[in-house]
C-alpha cells in the first residue's frame, strides 16, 4: 500500500479533496488529517471540521500519529515483540533447564522443578529484555522523510496522509488539482 502525504496550507483545501473523493466514489484505505502544532484550531477551522462528518477523515494529534512519531512507532512494536518473545523465553529456559539437569541455583536448595521453573523465569526476562533491542533495532530510515514534515507542521501547515486500498490507486490528477504544497510518499 502507498502512503502519501500531502502538506496544505488551509484546511479548505483537505476538505475539498476528501469531499471530491466522495462525491467520485473513490476508494482509499484512510485519510488522517493532522493539525498544526504551534496553532490552536481557529473558530472557522473547526466549523469546518464540525460541518464536514465522513467515515474516513480521522483528525490527530502529531503525536499519536504512528508513521510520524518514531518514538510511538517503537514502543509499540515493543509492547507486540513482548507479547511473542517473553513466553518463548520461558519456554526456552524451562527446556534447557530440563535438558541440561544443571544445578545452577543449588545455593538456593530447590529440587529439579525449582531448577526448571527458576530456568524458566530467567528465559522470561531475556525476552522481555530482547523485545526493547528488537524494537530499537529495527531502523525504518525515515528521519529523513520526516523532518520536512514536522517542520512544516511546526510552521502551521496541515499534513494529510492518504493511503489506497489493495487494488485501487490514487488519484494522482485529482490530488495534483488540490494543489498541496508539497507530495511525499512513504512505501511499506
Amino acid at each position: 500500500m502507498t502512503k502519501c502525504i500531502l502538506i496544505f496550507k488551509e484546511i479548505e483545501k483537505c476538505i475539498n479533496l476528501l469531499k471530491t473523493f466522495e462525491e467520485k466514489s473513490i476508494f482509499i484505505s484512510q485519510a488522517i488529517l493532522i493539525e498544526p502544532t504551534n496553532d490552536k484550531i481557529k473558530g472557522d477551522q473547526e466549523q469546518i471540521l464540525q460541518n464536514f462528518k465522513s467515515y474516513l477523515l480521522k483528525i490527530e494529534n502529531i503525536e499519536n500519529n504512528r508513521i510520524l512519531n518514531p518514538k510511538l512507532d517503537r514502543q509499540i512494536r515493543q509492547k507486540n515483540m513482548k507479547k511473542w518473545l517473553m513466553p518463548f523465553g520461558f519456554l526456552a529456559g524451562l527446556g534447557f533447564s530440563n535438558m541440561t539437569n544443571l544445578t545452577t541455583f543449588s545455593f538456593l536448595n530447590l529440587n529439579a522443578f525449582g531448577e526448571s521453573f527458576l530456568g524458566g523465569l530467567l528465559g522470561l526476562s531475556s525476552g522481555y529484555i530482547g523485545s526493547f533491542f528488537a524494537a530499537g533495532s529495527i531502523n525504518i530510515n525515515r528521519n529523513k522523510e520526516i523532518r520536512p514534515l514536522l517542520n512544516a507542521n511546526k510552521n502551521g501547515k496541515w499534513l494529510f496522509i492518504l493511503e489506497d486500498q489493495n487494488g485501487y490507486e490514487l488519484p494522482w490528477n485529482l490530488i495534483k488539482e488540490s494543489e498541496p504544497l508539497d507530495i511525499i510518499f512513504l512505501e511499506g
